[in-house]
């Protein structure tokens, strides 16, 4: 028998399994007869589980759906639909069998004496049970996970098209995984995840990251975020938490890295407020980016060489008229990244930070025509200067250095991934660029 069954040619399997609670049945006293010797047996047919019936049934698709899908197979072809009915409803009675285990990931890996299952079949069969369409989940983001959001479920079904049982099923995964894993201290979520649900690491990173919006209540529903996708606030959580989070981060506000906050604050108070400094850097980053057009990286292929130069030439227009209105923006961009980091600690930024980035960073680059790749370039620049100025002035700057770049680095990685641009306003601004 294969690791994984599946069901090859048409095979009917009128399969009756116990309910898990009950171990055995048992005759009554008085049906016994004197002599008699008493045996528990157990008599089955091999375990089959339909690849297209189990995707089908965690879908939330009906029997009659089933059976029409089926029908269409090579190997269903020509079969009568009262026995596909019938292969049907024996499989969907397995499947209601298993999702107990399915509930218990680690009791069903870890037992071999209720199905005849390889490892890799149940861990597949789990894998699968765990996936998730990715606008329910969006829509779970911004929802408590109580017993009160199931009542939301039929809207989320309307508002996504997944069927209701498929709504049900997601919500009341992502819900048992944050029960289970919200009592744990000093373990990483990734790790408890993986360990009590036997997930596969990339799933149990995209568990793990919706938790951390979610428990901190990140506001994902705002104006300027409603068009960004899953998979953007995805990154923007894994960024929040490699780079502003303790090593052993368990994805609440306390996790926060309290020593970053700090230096983010006396780096603002250095590189910004301080007067003499923010010139002095800022006039390092003029002539850096003078530098990098007459000698571009020498790694750069031709193509993206002249689009470093369109970038450091649109900055440099910026940066050379300092009494402008983009030479004010962008120190205020500076001054706003510093002050996104202090203050990242207090739940009002934390739930506010995607939209702080977009509304003040990544708009306020835009307004000055430029791109998601000049902001990359003006935050590589800006910590380049920054860290030789740290140097020259602090007698211990590795700390200071270090939270610098995990300040810039963290804001500069989230706003390309929100960078939007608005044609409309914006485009004629890129065309009159210098070049």
């Amino acid at each position: 028998m294969h690791d994984f069954a599946v069901s090859g040619g048409f095979q009917l399997s009128n399969l009756r399994l116990p309910h898990p609670n009950l171990d055995f049945l048992r005759f009554n006293r008085h049906e016994e007869h004197a002599g008699d010797a008493n045996f528990t047996t157990i008599v089955s047919t091999p375990v089959v589980v339909d690849n297209l019936v189990f995707d089908e049934y965690i879908a939330g698709s009906s029997v009659a759906e089933i059976v029409a899908k089926l029908r269409r197979e090579p190997d269903m072809v020509g079969a009568h639909e009262k026995a596909v009915s019938e292969y049907v409803k024996g499989q969907l009675d397995l499947m209601q069998y298993l999702e107990y285990y399915m509930h218990r990931p680690r009791y069903f890996i870890e037992q071999r004496h209720l199905l005849p299952l390889g490892e890799r079949a149940r861990t597949e069969l789990i894998e699968r049970y765990y996936a998730f369409d990715e606008p329910v989940m969006l829509e779970f983001l911004s929802r408590k996970l109580n017993s009160r959001a199931r009542t939301y479920l039929p809207e989320v079904a309307t508002r996504t098209g997944v069927p209701i049982s498929s709504c049900k099923r997601q919500f009341e995964n992502i819900k048992r995984i944050a029960k289970q894993s919200e009592d744990e201290e000093g373990v990483p979520l990734v790790n408890e995840i993986m360990e009590k649900f036997a997930l596969p690491e990339p799933l149990a990173k995209k568990y793990a990251h919706i938790l951390f919006l979610n428990i901190n209540r990140v506001d994902t529903t705002k104006r300027c975020l409603t068009h960004f996708k899953l998979a953007d606030f995805d990154f923007c959580a894994s960024t929040l938490i490699r780079y502003w989070t303790t090593v052993s981060s368990t994805m609440t506000l306390d996790d926060i890295d309290e020593p970053l906050t700090q230096h983010a604050q006396q780096l603002k108070s250095l590189l910004i407020e301080n007067k003499a400094n923010s010139e002095q850097l800022f006039s390092s980053v003029r002539s850096h980016i003078s530098t990098l057009i007459a000698n571009p990286p020498a790694t750069a292929t031709a193509s993206s060489n002249a689009s470093y130069k369109i970038s450091a030439q649109a900055l440099l227009h910026i940066l050379e008229n300092r009494t402008g209105r983009g030479n004010t923006q962008l120190r205020a961009i500076l001054r706003t990244s510093f002050s996104l980091v202090a203050s990242i600690d207090t739940s009002s930024t934390l739930r506010d930070v995607l939209g702080i980035i977009v509304e003040k960073i990544v708009d306020s680059f835009a307004s000055l025509g430029l791109r998601s790749e000049d902001m990359v370039l003006f935050y590589d620049t800006v910590g380049a200067e920054a860290a030789i100025m740290l140097a020259d002035q602090l007698p211990d700057p590795a700390p200071s250095i270090q939270a610098l770049n995990r300040t810039l680095t963290g804001t500069k990685l989230l706003g390309h991934r929100l960078f939007r641009q608005k044609p409309s306003l914006f485009g004629p601004l890129n065309k009159i660029r210098p070049v």
